[in-house]
């Protein structure tokens, strides 16, 4: 909390604990349960409140992910459940960062997708392409959720509207298995750099943001081998909107879109192209104000040379969501969700696979 004079305190401590209970009741790999957990625990340090100097702050980011898998089951390339992970305890990110007038400069151990790639109406949803689309994800090491890796974020404001925003991550984060515990920093010509490009413009009117656009160009530098082949580079362009439709100022309901589209300019990356997008509308009534009910759908195309690895071929994976967020106070919500994939994109022979899913959260 804020002091009444609007200073920040010293050290902020912020946490949550996500459950997930799922199932696979139809399709995929094979039907079943699943349960996922998911603790988060932020430290952040104002330097300028602990008398030390203005404009820096530190942060600690702790993650401890727990339970089994629900893509096990299902067969799906995209990932239905954003916070599964290998059972590990992990230093997540670790990184100080430093404000100047209109622009900032970050350093440290950092995830990308709490910058770069991200658009707010989706975060509500469920499906790991919501978060992070496969078009950046999957196509090259990434540091995002769950292991981050060492980088450097600039960020510029350009008057009241424009954000631009450059980085550059170490290019190979490593696998949860190599580096469990994200202890493990090394920085070799072989792993490469990601570098990423990011165009922000806010819409806002009467003090309050009626849209986002964003236009995004990234590159690795890692050297792959794709068929006995060697490539050295890997590209990729994306654009995120987010835009509010509708307010309505008797149940101060919200009700927004979201649309992603991405394209890897290679043709040696597993996905070739990505279209995601949905419709959210929060502020049931006036007495649930708090709760969302949202549809998004999430649709992956995969490169010529991904399907060639198949001695059957593939289709193309289609993810459908559907979730309803009840929240009973400022600290509790629970979150019942189904999706639907089409052509579950790890096998060829899958049948498409229907999941239902409740998930707890608890916030501090």
């Amino acid at each position: 909390m804020y002091a009444q004079d609007n200073t920040p305190p010293p050290i902020t401590f912020s946490g949550g604990y996500t459950f997930d209970l799922a199932g696979n009741v139809a399709g995929g790999v094979d039907q079943g349960t699943a349960y996922l957990g998911n603790i988060d625990l932020n430290f952040d340090f104002d330097t300028q409140a602990l008398n030390l100097w203005k404009g820096g702050h530190f942060f600690v980011y702790l993650l401890n992910n727990h339970g089994n898998s629900l893509s096990e089951l299902m067969g799906d390339f995209q990932v239905a459940n954003n916070i599964e992970a290998e059972s590990n305890t992990r230093l997540y990110e670790l990184w100080y960062e430093h404000n100047f007038s209109f622009w900032s400069v970050l350093v440290g151990q950092h995830d990308l997708n709490s910058t770069f790639a991200k658009t707010d109406t989706g975060f509500f949803f469920v499906n790991s392409s919501f978060g992070i689309q496969p078009d950046l994800s999957t196509n090259v090491p990434t540091s995002i959720f769950p292991l981050a890796t060492l980088g450097i974020v600039i960020r510029w404001r350009i008057g009241e509207n424009f954000k631009v925003l450059h980085a550059m991550y170490d290019g190979d984060p490593g696998s949860e298995s190599e580096n469990p515990n994200s202890l493990k920093w090394s920085l070799s010509n072989e792993d490469g750099a990601l570098l990423i490009n990011e165009l922000q413009y806010e819409v806002v009117k009467e003090t309050e943001t009626q849209a986002t656009y964003k236009i995004g160009f990234w590159k690795h530098t890692q050297d792959q081998i794709v068929k006995n082949t060697l490539f050295s580079n890997s590209h990729g362009i994306y654009g995120i909107s987010d835009h509010v439709l509708f307010r309505n100022e008797n149940t101060k309901g919200v009700l927004s879109i979201f649309s992603q589209l991405g394209f890897s300019l290679n043709e040696h990356n597993p996905v070739k192209s990505y279209l995601g997008g949905g419709v959210l509308y929060q502020g049931i009534s006036t007495k649930r104000s708090q709760d969302a009910i949202g549809l998004a759908l999430a649709h992956n195309v995969f490169s010529e040379t991904y399907r060639s690895s198949f001695t059957d071929g593939i289709q193309n994976e289609t993810a459908f969501e559907f979730s309803y967020r009840l929240v009973t106070n400022t600290r509790w919500f629970l979150q019942p969700n189904v999706q639907y994939v089409i052509n579950p994109g790890t096998n060829s022979n899958i049948p498409n696979a229907l999941m239902g899913m409740v998930r707890f959260n608890y916030s501090w």
